[in-house]
């Protein structure tokens, strides 16, 4: 045990390959880890225990707002990374403890019911703030232990592993949750917590495989200030520009994202396990897509993987506004799917290429002061996304845009919307518009192999149809019909031959 402690401040003043091979073992083992602890303590379910401790919508979009403003305790984290740079030290130790806090939150059931939403909002916020300030050490270890030219495979296994799980996590999770319910209605709060340890446990496991991870030496800069270090990616044009699309994007994906799983619960109206598959369709795409956007972010560059991916996804946001017209009517359920596949495709390339252009652009010695900037300007716009979204949510409450499209004859009137937004919708409308906005500042960023996204689209096209190409040619067509025509007329040969044998046979009998 004593070893096991020591060791977490040792350093290496260069890793091997076979040290980098390890490294980026352990770091797929804590990403896929990490994953399930977000799929069972995070997402639908998290929502859903909220509503049912009596949480209002302010009170739920105050668990986003959290999540995003306890990343300023990256400052301190930034601190003290710079003067004490044990770097797997300092993750096991804030990452772990994080996840330890977790336990209050799965004893409200049955110990802290009565104040509820209260306990949760009060110690969700301590474990984020602790979590968010191992922020600055952990992206400087990332950034120097996978190579750069493996950027986009390392991710996109980490990414594509921890899907399969958090796929499986969500659906089981769903069904749960709703068996539970049915079976004993008046102790449905305790399947959330069961949820929840089963992901603390995960997250345990992962904070385990970082206490394992080979750190190399970092270079200290005692003298460097605080000021230094915020100031210095701001004095970097390309790199200040990387922020200002950010900005804008953050803003914009957290004016929408809290609020799509309570718009299918409530407006909606439709049962948990239903959210839970949807959820699943988008972990389904989002894992099909990953290793095709990662091959691509190596191939050409994250920029232009993040210009291809960024409008699909901010498509499948604009969609949440026809999904009633005005309330749920036949086209809604297919409509959820569609959104759902098509933002798993979408965030598949933006998860991929987001923290690896701000990895690439940061220099290496100052890739910590660097990522908590990009980390900090995140979190702040993104923490605006919900107050604003909740703001336009009730102003928009009362109002109503509609255009509906009137049939009569003398039999009988029809009318049917074309158009009709109402809250919520409006509040997806204008996050479209900014992200699609956020993505023209994504055009004044310069990151060396970028290419146009037609070129990235097309090469994705060309990837998701390669197994369909030989059968859609005249050449592959001619030889998938060649290959059963030919076999039967080999079969057809050895009947003959053996009858004529058998022929031969008989005359000579005779």
């Amino acid at each position: 045990m004593k070893n096991m402690f020591t060791s977490l401040f040792e350093t290496q003043d260069q890793l091997s390959k076979r040290d980098s091979q390890r490294g980026s073992r352990l770091l797929v083992t804590d990403g896929v880890c990490a994953m399930g602890m977000g799929a069972l303590a995070g997402g639908p379910f998290l929502a859903a225990f909220a509503l049912a401790i009596g949480a209002s919508n302010y009170e739920i979009g105050m668990l986003a707002t959290i999540a995003l403003l306890s990343q300023l305790m990256q400052l301190p984290g930034l601190v003290l990374t710079n003067y004490f740079p044990k770097r797997r030290a300092i993750v096991t130790a804030l990452a772990g403890t994080s996840r330890l806090l977790w336990l209050l939150i799965i004893l409200i059931p049955l110990l802290f019911v009565n104040r509820g939403i209260t306990f949760l909002l009060q110690w969700f916020l301590i474990s984020a703030l602790v979590g968010a300030a191992a922020g600055p050490a952990w992206n400087s270890l990332l950034r120097d232990i996978v190579p750069r030219e493996r950027f986009g495979r390392v991710f996109a296994q980490r990414m594509t592993m921890g899907t399969v799980l958090a796929l499986g996590l969500t659906l089981g999770g769903g069904w749960f949750v709703d068996r539970w319910k049915a079976v004993s209605p008046d102790t449905a709060l305790y399947a959330y917590s069961c949820l929840f340890a089963l992901g603390l446990v995960l997250g345990l496991i992962a904070t385990f495989a970082v206490s394992r991870l080979p750190e190399p030496t970092m270079k200290q800069h005692p003298d460097t200030s605080l000021l230094d270090l915020v100031l210095d990616p701001v004095k970097d044009g390309n790199y200040r520009r990387l922020l200002a699309f950010l900005a804008f994007w953050s803003f914009a994906v957290n004016m929408a994202g809290p609020f799509f799983v309570i718009y299918m619960l409530q407006r909606i109206g439709i049962s948990l396990f239903l959210v839970t598959m949807l959820t699943v369709t988008s972990q389904v795409a989002h894992l099909l897509f990953l290793k095709i956007w990662g091959k691509l972010a190596d191939l050409y560059s994250c920029k232009s993987v993040l210009a291809a991916s960024g409008p699909l996804f901010f498509i499948s946001v604009l969609a949440w506004c026809f999904t009633t017209m005005p309330e749920s009517y036949f086209l809604t359920i297919p409509i959820l799917f569609v959104i759902h596949a098509l933002s798993g495709i979408g965030l598949a390339g933006v998860n991929i290429s987001a923290a690896g252009i701000a990895l690439k652009l940061s220099p290496n010695e100052k890739a910590h002061g660097y990522m908590t900037v990009f980390g900090l300007v995140g979190a702040l716009a993104g923490a605006c996304g919900p107050l604003v979204a909740g703001l336009l949510a009730d102003f928009f409450g009362a109002r109503e845009l509609s255009l509906p499209l009137n049939w009569s004859d003398p039999a009988r009137e029809l009318s049917v919307y074309a158009l009709n937004f109402r809250a919520l919708d409006f509040v997806f409308l204008i996050a479209f518009v900014v992200g699609m906005f956020a993505l023209r500042k994504l055009t004044a960023v310069k990151e060396e192999g970028e290419v146009p996204q037609e070129k990235v689209l097309g090469e994705l096209l060309d990837q998701v149809f390669l197994p369909f190409k030989t059968v859609s040619s005249v050449e592959g067509l001619r030889n998938r019909v060649a290959q059963p025509v030919a076999s039967i007329l080999r079969v057809a040969k050895k009947r003959k031959a053996r009858s004529a044998k058998e022929d031969e046979r008989a005359n000579v009998g005779m």
